[in-house]
């Protein structure tokens, strides 16, 4: 099963977001090495946006052999090239083969794009695998804006609302639900016991 997560490391992520983050996706990630079996496996890449474009900070690989290097916050906020380069790693068989569980996508952001996002978005969720993902959204920060919880939930599957933050350390706890909400997506996937939220306080 695939998880990609879309790191917003733009300059307003800065200071204790990027720190809190950094803790966040590597603690799931543990969580998801731990999980793997012989009935299914997790692997995880990260598309981190910031500067002038995304970039593919983690290539796709099992949450078990995972290395985490930390993001490091930079310019502004290409989340369509994020969008875009989701896209094209999830069309690579070579990263996502076509026996693969459908994918979940984590979208982490503090702000709006800075670029054009919604044809990029498009593309995306009308692709193969962006179409059967499940999609979820986190927004951090007091200071988003109406359009950048717009753009998020877009983003997010349909009934799926976005998870959003005020307070930074707040941060690990919603990661800790999106663990908990992925576990489970394998587990049904596989014919395993449901994951309890609990198991990861």
């Amino acid at each position: 099963m695939p998880v990609i997560v879309l790191a917003d490391v733009s300059g307003s992520m800065d200071g204790d977001k990027i720190v809190q983050l950094n803790r966040s996706i590597a603690a799931m990630f543990d969580a998801f090495g731990a999980e793997d079996s012989v009935r299914g496996e997790i692997h995880v890449a990260v598309v981190a946006f910031g500067g002038d474009e995304a970039v593919l900070h983690q290539k796709m690989v099992p949450a078990s052999r995972i290395g985490w290097a930390d993001l490091t916050p930079r310019g502004r906020t290409p989340m369509g090239s994020a969008f875009t380069r989701v896209r094209e790693l999830l069309d690579d068989v070579e990263a996502v083969p076509e026996r693969a569980f459908p994918p979940a996508l984590v979208l982490v952001s503090d702000g709006v794009p800075t670029d054009d996002w919604e044809a990029p978005l498009d593309a995306l969720l009308s692709s193969h695998w962006g179409s059967r993902a499940l999609r979820v959204a986190v927004g951090i920060g007091t200071d988003r804006t109406t359009d950048a919880d717009e753009v998020l939930r877009t983003f997010c599957t349909p009934g799926v609302g976005v998870l959003r933050t005020d307070q930074v350390h707040e941060i690990s706890g919603l990661f800790r639900w999106v663990t908990a909400t992925v576990m489970t997506a394998l587990h049904e996937r596989t014919g395993q016991q449901a994951v309890r939220l609990e198991e990861f306080d």
